[in-house]
């Protein structure tokens, strides 16, 4: 039972708290609590967290950087656990491994820093490292699994193991990892000059900021692009753009990213969600499937 779990995990380094509103810890803002939220120290905490929730049949679900999350106005029952205190950064030569709960624009920082290049790719991505590999997030450019060596994750039973790079099938916007748990990554880069690997960043950012909203409140992209196509492209050419449910908008800097303009609510983003479906279905024939990950429905 759920109201167990506070009790038996009493020997768990880090936080467990009821009723935790998830709103604030999105990108989007939008959301009802958690029943119950998990913060645990450090990787053992992690795997004492997954084995407890097990044993007692409570959903579990890990949150990220809440970039690419849609939390129901409800909230969702069971623990959610939250990786932030996995923030250890280590360099062995080339290799830099990154706890999951290490954002991606820090990641960029310190490895430019050291003049390590190979992650430029995935600049302006403002998730997590744990949430970047579980989704292989990426861009235009690359993808998180393109310099990933090995991985640390958590299974189901709470199990603590190594994954190397060939044991991993990414796929696009998936990192395949089912029910595992990132717990750490380990990425192997190329030396090169701070400010090339400076000048590629602001050149990515700037190309970024002027085709997508980052400034406003979004889950990056709603819908995956489907085969030789892209969801933008298709919404844009549907008659989408600014359309509005309540306070969620599709942008009109890019199709496939829906703003918060001010109180949106889940139910808006999901109605805007179908909307723009039934649209793009009407005229292309295609049916769009959802790229952001919907919580608690």
């Amino acid at each position: 039972m759920s109201s167990d779990l506070q009790v038996v995990l009493r020997g768990m380094r880090g936080a467990v708290r009821h009723n935790v509103s998830l709103a604030a810890l999105t990108h989007l803002r939008v959301g009802g609590p958690a029943e119950w939220f998990l913060e645990p120290f450090a990787e053992e905490d992690v795997a004492l967290a997954v084995a407890t929730c097990k044993s007692l049949d409570v959903p579990l679900r890990v949150l990220g950087g809440g970039s690419n999350v849609l939390i129901a106005d409800t909230g969702v029952r069971g623990a959610v656990v939250h990786l932030g205190n996995l923030n250890r950064i280590v360099r062995d030569g080339n290799r830099i491994t990154a706890g999951a709960g290490v954002t991606l624009p820090s990641l960029l920082r310190a490895t430019k820093e050291v003049g390590l290049a190979g992650l430029e790719t995935l600049t302006g991505i403002p998730a997590q490292v744990g949430g970047a590999v579980a989704m292989n997030a990426g861009t235009r450019d690359g993808e998180t699994f393109d310099h990933l060596v090995s991985l640390t994750v958590v299974d189901a039973d709470g199990e603590i193991r190594v994954l190397p790079r060939d044991r991993c099938q990414p796929r696009y916007r998936d990192g395949g990892l089912l029910d595992q748990i990132v717990l750490q990554a380990t990425f192997d880069l190329r030396q090169d000059d701070p400010k090339a690997i400076f000048e590629r960043f602001a050149a990515s950012l700037k190309k970024r900021n002027a085709t997508q909203p980052v400034a406003q409140r979004s889950v990056g992209c709603v819908f995956r692009n489907p085969p030789g196509d892209a969801a933008g492209r298709l919404i844009e050419a549907a008659g989408c753009k600014t359309l509005k449910a309540g306070g969620i908008e599709v942008s009109g800097l890019h199709a496939n990213y829906f703003v918060n303009l001010a109180d949106g609510t889940c139910q808006d983003f999901l109605a805007l969600m179908a909307e723009v479906r039934r649209r793009v279905q009407s005229q292309f024939g295609i049916w769009l499937e959802p790229e952001v990950k919907i919580w608690g429905l």
